[in-house]
Parts: C-alpha cells; sequence; structure tokens
C-alpha cells in the first residue's frame, strides 16, 4: 500500500505538494482549490489490484481538471470508476454533466477532457482500469462516460457492493492469480452496469455470477435484523425476478431462504452464547425471528437444543 498525506508538509507547500500526488497516484491532473477558511486536508491510500489500482482518496472542496494540456502531457489510456463515499461531485465529460452523491458511482475515460467539481469535503474509492480491458467490453463507451449510476439498487448495488468488500478479500499476502480474479470481475460487472456488449455478457457470467451471489450475501448480512427480509424484498431490491434470484443459488448447499434462515440463528447463538442476561424472546426478534415458537423449533432442530438448554449449557 502507498500512502500520501499533505499534512506532512508545511502548509504553504501543501496544496502544490497535493498536485504532485494526484499526477503520481492517479494521471496528470489540474487541481484548483476553493476558497475554504478550513486548513488544507489531502489524504490518498493506494493499492493495486492486479493491472487495476485501487485508491481511497479524502480532500476539501475543489476543482479537478484534465484538460487537452494534461492529456498531451500524460498521454495514458486508463478508466477511472469513481465511488463516492462522502460528499458530492459534479462530473463532465463529452458534453455530459452529472450529479454524483455518495453510494454511487460514475466512470471518466483519460484520453478526453473530464472535470471533476468537488463541492465540499469529499472521499471517494476510485479504480484505474487499463482503459482497452474496460472499454472493449462496452456497447456504447462515449455514451456510458459521465453518467451516475444508483449503488442502492440493481446491478449499481451489486457492484457497489462487490468493490466495497475488496477491501476485506484483499492482503499483502493476496496472489496474483486471485488479484487478477477481482479485477476480471470487477470489470465484468461495472460493464454490464454502464451496458456490455452480448460477447461480454456471454463471456462474463461466471464473474457476474458470484458477483451477484456475494453482493446478495453481503446484502443478507447486513440486514438480518428485518423481519421483513425475504426472497421478494432482495428481488426487488437486486431488480431481478424472485425466479432469478433461486437460481442464483440453486448449486449452493442452502437456498436463499436457508441462508437467511442459517445466519439468523448464528447470531442468535452467538448472542445466547456470550449473553449475561437470558431472554430468548428478545435475541429472537434481534435476529429477524418474529415469532418465539418458530424460533425454537428451527433453533432445535439445527443445534439438537431448545434456545433456553443451548444458552444454560454454554454458560456451565
Amino acid at each position: 500500500m502507498r500512502t500520501w498525506d499533505a499534512s506532512i508538509r508545511s502548509e504553504d507547500q501543501q496544496f502544490s505538494y497535493w498536485r504532485e500526488v494526484l499526477c503520481e497516484a492517479f494521471v496528470s491532473l489540474d487541481p484548483v482549490l476553493k476558497p475554504n477558511h478550513a486548513p488544507f486536508l489531502g489524504k490518498v491510500h493506494s493499492i493495486d489490484l492486479y493491472q487495476t489500482t485501487q485508491t481511497e482518496i479524502f480532500s476539501r472542496s475543489q476543482l479537478i481538471n484534465r484538460r487537452w494540456e494534461e492529456i498531451r502531457r500524460n498521454p495514458v489510456e486508463f478508466c477511472f470508476a469513481n465511488f463516492q463515499l462522502e460528499g458530492s461531485c459534479v462530473v463532465r465529460q463529452d458534453g455530459q454533466e452529472v450529479l454524483v452523491t455518495p453510494g454511487c458511482f460514475s466512470v471518466v475515460d483519460t484520453t478526453r477532457p473530464y472535470y471533476l467539481d468537488f463541492r465540499d469535503d469529499w472521499r471517494v474509492l476510485s479504480f484505474r482500469i487499463p482503459r482497452h480491458q474496460l472499454v472493449s467490453r462496452l456497447a456504447s463507451p462515449r455514451q456510458v462516460m459521465a453518467r451516475a449510476i444508483d449503488g442502492h439498487n440493481g446491478l449499481g448495488l451489486v457492484t457497489t457492493q462487490f468493490v466495497y468488500s475488496l477491501e476485506q478479500m484483499m492482503n499483502s499476502n493476496t496472489s496474483m492469480e486471485v488479484q487478477e480474479g477481482l479485477s476480471t470481475t470487477l470489470n465484468s460487472i461495472i460493464s454490464l452496469t454502464l451496458g456490455s456488449t452480448i460477447e461480454a455478457q456471454e463471456q462474463d457470467q461466471i464473474s457476474v455470477r458470484k458477483a451477484f451471489q456475494h453482493a446478495i450475501e453481503i446484502y443478507i448480512t447486513d440486514h438480518l435484523a428485518d423481519p421483513m427480509l425475504s426472497p421478494d424484498l432482495i428481488a426487488a431490491r437486486f431488480g431481478i425476478s424472485r425466479r432469478t434470484l433461486y437460481n442464483l443459488f440453486k448449486d449452493d448447499p442452502l437456498s436463499i431462504c436457508g441462508i437467511i434462515r442459517e445466519q439468523r440463528l448464528l447470531r442468535s447463538a452467538h448472542d445466547l452464547q456470550n449473553s449475561n442476561h437470558l431472554n430468548i424472546l428478545a435475541t429472537a426478534m434481534r435476529w429477524g425471528f418474529n415469532d418465539a415458537c418458530h424460533f425454537s423449533r428451527v433453533f432445535k432442530s439445527r443445534f439438537g437444543q431448545s434456545p433456553r438448554e443451548f444458552a444454560a449449557n454454554k454458560k456451565s
């Protein structure tokens, strides 16, 4: 991992240093700081993911331009997929302009001018992808640049869930083979979300399927406490039919309902094992069970003991 922090420089040198950081961590850019009474802040953390680079960046409000002047000086060919974590950004390229807010993302192409207008303090997770790896998959490459992709539903949700989980999947010991697989999956789901060619869709079926499964599993984990969590709700959230949802997990040991039930039971068992106060009903409701009798029945079927017996035995 590489890290840059403007605070290591004196106040009068921080922004000039920041300009160097942006050029080193990304591509040749022209940042323009907006008036701000707060002290300047700028931090960048970068890690390689095979031929892609994953970078988290945080700073104050500013304009970041890549003009023809910067392109001539640094004629590299990348696409940047920028996931907005905090703050907002107006993105402009090829005559298109869009506001990107937290939870959404956009893509720009470094071979043509683009402009990023960060309107307040901001944090972005950015992926620098070799241009040919992404553009070759897209049906209409120019039309999809500088578009805001909603990361809360459908394929946008699959993409954001996947990229947010990359940090947990990556470490210093991650092999190049695994990195290449993760990078390929990233390119596949981004291109599918933006609009990929028929050939790319056929080629990327396995990668996209795995990414879909992973995103759904993360969604389930994050929403276990919601008693309304169900296959219908998940299918609607991801923009797919209930049948497609079940087909995604047809080769797995557990069905989608089985995954939800298993995760809820494991969380309940953990709480009963570690709680100092025995409250079976509260534990059941905490993890989405709204029927105490049903909870006791499925818990005993899974662990061979009733919740009360399980809790008593673990404490003894």
